[in-house]
């Protein structure tokens, strides 16, 4: 049993937990008719918190957590896809998948606790989320497995950016230079553009395209 005080009372000290054979004090007003001092210990009294209560915010804390994991680690991967530095922080994406999953094993486990579903503006904002989780991930994905497909080999395409700094891409993005062939001498380049090549002594001749 635990001590249960009526609401017209002042609030008792944290922890306090009346002795055996304890009577409230006479100053004190009468309590709302039919009021019980004293209730089974599975009872929720106003202001404590349930397990279906924690485990709710527990899956709001870590859904939101792994959403914003997830599309920073995504963006970064998109963005260094297509720059000449940068890095891949795909280790983002998995700390938010692992962060989403925890958030849906919490939100089981408040529903079996008694916690309600989420509805209205909840219910709309937690799906919005999942939908630019799945879009940047399916995004970053592509760009990151076709930026590690290319190879400066003979076939490529080239983009020269503001800074005239050489960028391998796909041939279906903008570029201005195509490599036509890969030699081990200048003079064998048919234009006068060429690049140093992955291997030591090997030439990469480009052409505009």
């Amino acid at each position: 049993m635990k001590f249960n005080p009526p609401p017209n009372w002042p609030a008792p000290p944290e922890g306090f937990s009346p002795e055996p054979g304890w009577t409230p004090d006479p100053s004190l007003p009468a309590p709302p008719p039919g009021w019980l001092l004293w209730v089974d210990d599975d009872v929720t009294l106003a202001g404590e918190t349930t397990e279906g209560t924690r485990h709710y915010k527990q899956a709001v804390t870590s859904f939101w957590v792994g959403i914003g994991f997830f599309l920073a680690g995504a963006i970064s991967t998109i963005v260094t896809s297509n720059s000449t530095s940068g890095v891949y922080w795909y280790g983002g994406m998995i700390v938010g998948v692992i962060s989403l999953v925890r958030a849906f094993a919490a939100y089981r486990s408040a529903r079996k606790e008694g916690a309600p579903s989420l509805r209205g503006t909840a219910r709309i904002v937690a799906i919005v989320g999942l939908v630019l989780v799945v879009g940047t991930g399916i995004t970053a994905a592509a760009s990151f497995f076709g930026q590690e497909s290319l190879s400066a080999s003979a076939g490529s395409c080239w983009h020269i950016d503001d800074e005239d700094t050489a960028q391998l891409v796909s041939c279906e993005d903008a570029h201005e230079y195509k490599a036509v062939s890969l030699v081990d001498d200048i003079e064998q380049c048919p234009g006068e553009i060429y690049l140093e090549g992955d291997d030591a002594g090997t030439y990469l001749c480009l052409q505009q395209d």
